[in-house]
């Protein structure tokens, strides 16, 4: 038998369109496309089956991040050598509050820290909050009746 290459495409179906049910149900939510091919030379029609084999999810691309960009690189305590580098470059800061160095992205790829970078700030640890952070630090502990609740209070309203 010739390789598929040399015959010609004469009709493409998706799932669903008479002449597609029989592979329907075989092959299910796989089947892509039907497609009849002819093989001109030997006068033959062949009927092919587009099916999905594997589906797997991809990264996403990132984007270049600008080299004044402020990144994120959490270090281990036992990593010395990498915290001697930090150190030494002078150009990243350790905020022990976030448990993270903080530098520019430039920095961090010269220092060959890529699989350590997070762009986005971290969180605190729960360990790192103080007593006064505990609960909801928005929420003031006594209320004041000087202060309007919203900017569009009158004062009138407050009384």
């Amino acid at each position: 038998m010739k390789s598929a290459s040399a015959t010609e495409v004469r009709k493409t179906l998706r799932p669903g369109q008479p002449g597609t049910r029989r592979l329907q149900r075989d092959w299910g939510a796989r089947l892509v496309c039907v497609r009849h091919r002819v093989d001109p030379k030997k006068g033959v029609r062949f009927t092919t089956a587009e099916i999905v084999v594997s589906a797997e999810r991809i990264a996403k691309a990132r984007r270049a991040s600008h080299p004044e960009a402020l990144v994120y690189a959490r270090v281990g305590v036992d990593e010395s050598n990498l915290r001697r580098r930090l150190m030494a470059a002078k150009a990243a800061t350790y905020d022990s509050h976030l448990k993270v160095w903080t530098m520019q992205y430039a920095t961090a790829l010269r220092l060959g820290l890529g699989r350590r970078l997070s762009f986005r700030r971290p969180r605190p640890s729960p360990s790192s909050r103080t007593h006064s952070e505990a609960g909801n630090a928005n929420i003031p502990a006594h209320r004041q009746v000087a202060i309007p609740a919203h900017p569009g209070q009158n004062s009138h309203e407050t009384e």
